[in-house]
């Protein structure tokens, strides 16, 4: 999950602190991870923690926005010029060849935002916005495939919930043959 860290010290110290809740998060789940392991595994103190975060749920925000660059970006360089069979080919490809040997599963967006959807609801608002931006990019990807607007629009959530849902039975499982599934059913939207 490393993003290229650019700027002072103190840049790099957030980005740390950010990168490495983002990836206990979830390993673990948000519940689970305490400030202090988090600040353990970042090799960072207390006073750096609350120098950039007032609190977990603050931390928790700046997770969520990482995450949303990053599966964003993945999704956004996948389609690049691309029609929805090639698109999801790379794609799904990509986490098939990321999944071998791996001991994180799952989509980070669903994952923290399955955990606190009623209990921090400005993280789960920050991330049913990353939703709607995934859906926007089916539905340009399958628009570009030949697809008719409303029913790409139509298609472009069943795309999401298909992903979301064998990315659950991957989380669950372990299972690469879960996204060999995944590859098979969003081919099968167009």
């Amino acid at each position: 999950m490393k993003q290229k860290v650019k700027g002072t010290k103190g840049e790099k110290s957030r980005e740390q602190l950010i990168e490495c809740a983002a990836r206990l998060f979830l390993e673990k789940g948000y519940n689970a991870t305490g400030i202090n392991e988090i600040l353990n595994n970042a090799g960072l103190t207390k006073g750096s923690f609350y120098f950039y975060f007032s609190s977990k749920k603050d931390l928790a925000i700046a997770v969520s926005e990482y995450y949303s660059q990053l599966k964003l970006g993945e999704v956004l360089e996948a389609a690049n010029d691309r029609t929805w069979g090639d698109f999801i080919e790379k794609f799904v490809g990509d986490m098939i060849k990321k999944s071998k040997g791996k001991q994180v599963f799952g989509c980070p967006v669903a994952v923290l935002g399955m955990e606190v959807a009623f209990i921090e609801p400005d993280i789960s608002a920050r991330n049913y916005v990353t939703f709607k931006s995934l859906v926007s990019v089916f539905e340009d990807v399958l628009k570009r495939s030949g697809m008719p607007e409303e029913k790409a629009a139509i298609n472009a959530e069943r795309a999401l919930a298909i992903f979301e849902g064998y990315l659950l039975f991957y989380r669950l499982s372990k299972d690469t043959n879960e996204l060999e599934k995944l590859l098979r059913d969003l081919k099968e939207i167009l």
